[in-house]
């Protein structure tokens, strides 16, 4: 995680993901260092992966709907890059 941007599906992720939960208070990251939740990645507010030696996390505490979601914008973004 400290390596990548990570972005949440929503707030409640921050209180609610064991893995982040965990990171914060093993002072791996901080709250201030999650770089945006899944709306500002999607409109573009938040920059995800600049390059491909970057790395995107994405902490997911919703439903399944919004990972299949995520899912199709990252396939459909993949496409248009190759």
């Amino acid at each position: 995680m400290k390596r990548g941007k990570v972005f949440v599906d929503n707030e409640a992720a921050l209180v609610e993901a064991g893995e982040l939960v965990g990171a914060f208070e093993r002072g791996v990251i901080t709250k201030d260092e999650i770089v945006g939740d899944l709306l500002e990645l999607i409109k573009g507010e938040k920059n995800g992966r600049t390059t491909a030696e970057e790395i995107t996390v994405f902490k997911s505490v919703g439903s399944a709907v919004v990972d299949l979601l995520t899912a199709q914008l990252a396939y459909e973004t993949y496409m248009k890059s190759h």
